[in-house]
């Protein structure tokens, strides 16, 4: 039994670093090999950057499917196929927004800001378009422009997707929503999209550093409703908050007394 369970883990160990030595080399190459030609031929930073991150996780997905035969990435076509769109998640894991990257060409969200102090890495992101979370730059003139940058990018197709818990959930509970989302909607005069992401923190525990490769479950990502502008315009930012979380807390509960195997 114990050598069994070693060379389980030391398979599970050797994959994973497989995984994260393409997801930092991968990065790495597209960013300083492909960038310039790219930036050359598309004209347009941000389109670039974004497209870039898009393929390099889209493949970092395909490898991590390759090595995980008994997990199942189950995303639904009407999330795939989001344009425009504001869209609201539940937040498990560290995969969850490389994840969302991988799944749509034009993207962005809100960054931690200690991320934005990183060399090079901190650079991209800000030439990608993504906004830091810093409240230094959440007010005034610095806000307008971040705001700005969101109406262009959903205007050119792109989406916004944001955590509104702010930090990884635990045991399943939801943390309480931050409004800023809600207001950003409002501003932009955009409806909210709610998806619902499960099993992602059994595929990336928080705090290891092995993916579960030997697992057997799905991940799984759910449109589960949506605000319109006009939901939001009717009510108040708190009771919109409300509203979005009062039902991913039901289909949270629905999904743990159905026995899907998904929650």
């Amino acid at each position: 039994m114990f050598p069994t369970r070693f060379f389980r883990h030391a398979i599970n160990f050797c994959l994973t670093l497989g995984l994260w030595v393409y997801f930092t080399l991968g990065f790495l190459v597209l960013m300083f090999v492909l960038l310039i030609p790219c930036y050359l031929k598309l004209k347009t930073g941000e389109a670039v950057l974004q497209k870039l991150f898009h393929v390099h996780l889209k493949v970092f997905f395909a490898l991590v499917d390759l090595v995980s035969p008994g997990v199942r990435l189950d995303v639904s076509e009407d999330i795939r196929n989001l344009r425009s769109s504001i869209i609201v998640c539940n937040h498990l894991s560290y995969l969850d927004p490389i994840l969302l990257v991988s799944l749509f060409p034009r993207q962005t969200t809100i960054v931690k800001n200690t991320f934005f102090s990183v060399p090079i890495f901190g650079w991209f992101l800000r030439k990608a378009g993504y906004v830091p979370s810093s409240p230094a730059e959440m007010y005034g003139p610095a806000m307008i422009n971040h705001l700005e940058g969101i109406k262009r990018q959903l205007a050119a197709g792109g989406n916004l997707f944001v955590f509104p818990e702010g930090t990884r959930g635990r045991r399943g509970r939801l943390a309480p929503f931050n409004k800023g989302v809600f207001s950003i909607a409002r501003y932009c005069n955009t409806g909210l999209q709610l998806v619902l992401i499960r099993n992602t923190d059994r595929l990336f525990r928080p705090g290891a550093f092995s993916f579960a490769t030997r697992g057997k479950f799905t991940v799984s990502m759910e449109l589960i409703g949506s605000l319109t502008p006009d939901d939001l315009k009717n009510s108040s930012i708190s009771a919109s908050a409300d509203q979005a979380r009062t039902l991913f807390e039901r289909k949270i509960r629905e999904a743990k007394t159905g026995g899907d195997g998904r929650a």
